[in-house]
């Protein structure tokens, strides 16, 4: 079974779709209303609780396999209703409004359900982390009602053929050149080769391979080009990205062993195939401008004179200054304070704490400057946009992106002081969706928006990015992480010291 959550704002435009398609059955739920204005003005009554409350609604679709039929019968409803109802429970909306209306309009038989995240006691159903909760129940569910655990597609390490394909290779007996691609790559793989050896491999075979590599060893990406047809990594799959090639393929990459040898089986391609034309085929024209920006060549002298004019100048004078009011107001640690201040990643500007914006070459390019009353500010061209980023050391899995460096920095602090395991990390504050890696992050298996669900930024990081998951907190990530801070303090005695060494211990790229 598969499972989505989306947040948003207005309960009369979700009821509206999900009650206006085609065969659509409103089976149950704990409201009255039958229709989306009835239904829409008894949320309304519940919502008065919470008159401040923008983010209210709650819209999930739980679907099954195509080879599983649930919607036939009355008796099937009665079935769907006692997975919603438990779906909801262990989601925590036990106490709450919710309407489920099944839908027959796909060959995956499937439910919506539309929630008010207000409770009928006034509370509010804390979202934080809900896709893994969601994930966690749907596999019990699966257990507890004998269903076939469904891969989502974007989850898969192979693209599945589509309709089309198929039917070239029924009626002609042709491969598509993505098949013909992943069968390739599958065969060149078998004894897990280095990636220079696995892209030397595929250049004497005819396929052209562009690969993309910043100083810090992050990958920009990997395609590929048969028959003058260019797919991305991503469009072959899970499996066929650059870290998916390591994780699903066994290929192995060291960035001091294999860089240089990379560049050089990229040279002679450079000229022949351009890396916009990779762009072209996987982002649309604006996601494309916004890749490019991002991609930009190394600035030239004048353009790092005019870089260095937009970045404030450092007054080491002020740094005290400004290291002690970010421990005090953002409970952010005097030892992760100085090691972003070793690396220059954060410094005092007159009596402003700088966060810098920087590639992932790791050239800065601006900064985020922070004043005492907690705005951040930005001064710079369009052409010099770049995230303020840290990631934590090891081969980059996931990406978590905030609003700014404060929040990125509490989601590291929080994920480091409740999992010892997490996955090594790449921590983005962005201003602007146009300042996001595209190319990198979508060669990740999990990415995270960590941004309110109705901020305009969270929505343009989403169309840019819509395999994501947006997590929306009640408030700010620095203020649940100073409340973990203030519970702990109360909880444990002043002599122990396992927080304080889990700070320590924090490395960072």
């Amino acid at each position: 079974m598969i499972g989505k959550q989306i947040k948003g704002t207005g309960f009369r435009g979700c009821l509206n779709y999900v009650l206006g398609k085609k065969d659509a059955a409103l089976i149950g739920g704990t409201m009255c209303g039958q229709t989306p204005e009835e239904l829409a003005a008894e949320f309304a009554i519940a919502r008065q609780l919470r008159p401040n409350l923008k983010v209210a609604v709650f819209h999930a679709t739980l679907s099954v396999d195509s080879t599983e039929k649930l919607e036939d019968s009355e008796e099937n409803d009665q079935r769907w209703l006692a997975i919603a109802a438990n779906y909801m429970k262990a989601m925590e909306f036990d106490n709450n409004q919710y309407a489920v209306v099944k839908h027959s309009d796909t060959e995956h038989d499937h439910i919506h359900i539309v929630a008010s995240r207000i409770c009928l006691d006034g509370g509010v159903v804390d979202d934080s982390w809900d896709y893994y909760k969601s994930q966690e129940t749907i596999r019990q569910l699966e257990r507890n009602y004998k269903l076939e655990t469904v891969t989502p597609s974007w989850e898969t390490d192979k693209r599945a053929q589509t309709t089309g394909e198929h039917r070239q290779l029924k009626s002609k007996g042709n491969k598509s050149v993505r098949v013909q691609l992943q069968d390739l790559i599958d065969e060149l793989t078998q004894d897990n080769p280095s990636m220079p050896e696995f892209v030397e491999r595929l250049q004497q075979q005819g396929v052209e391979v562009q690969v993309g590599l910043t100083l810090t060893g992050f990958s920009k990406g990997i395609s590929y080009n048969l028959d003058e047809v260019a797919l991305s990594g991503t469009q072959l799959g899970k499996a066929y990205t650059f870290s998916g090639l390591q994780k699903y393929r066994g290929v192995t990459y060291d960035q001091g062993r294999d860089n240089a040898l990379i560049e050089a089986l990229m040279q002679p391609q450079h000229l022949a195939n351009a890396p916009s034309e990779t762009e072209e085929n996987e982002l649309e024209s604006s996601e494309a401008e916004l890749a490019a920006t991002l991609s930009a060549t190394p600035a030239t002298p004048n353009e790092l004179e005019l870089q260095l004019s937009i970045r404030p100048e450092p007054d080491e004078t002020q740094w005290q200054k400004v290291r002690s009011h970010l421990a005090v107001e953002y409970s952010l640690p005097l030892e992760l304070l100085d090691l972003l201040h070793s690396h220059s990643w954060l410094y005092a500007g007159s009596q402003k704490a700088v966060f810098t914006g920087r590639t992932l070459e790791g050239e800065a390019r601006f900064a985020f400057v922070l004043d005492e009353r907690g705005n951040f500010t930005t001064t710079h061209p369009l052409s010099f946009e770049a995230p303020f980023w840290v990631a934590t050391t090891g081969e980059i899995e996931r990406a978590v992106i905030a609003c700014n460096p404060i929040e990125a920095l509490s989601i590291l602090l929080i994920e480091q002081e409740n999992s010892a395991t997490a996955p090594a990390t790449l921590y983005l504050g962005i201003e602007r969706a146009s300042q996001l890696p595209i190319e990198f992050l979508q060669e990740l298996d999990n990415v995270i928006i960590a941004i309110a669900e109705n901020s305009q930024l969270a929505r343009n990081a989403l169309a840019l990015l819509p395999n994501a998951e947006l997590v929306n907190p009640q408030s700010s990530w620095n203020d649940i992480w100073i409340q973990l801070i203030e519970q702990e303090e109360q909880n444990i005695k002043p002599n122990n010291q396992p927080y304080k060494q889990r700070i320590q211990d924090i490395e960072l790229d």
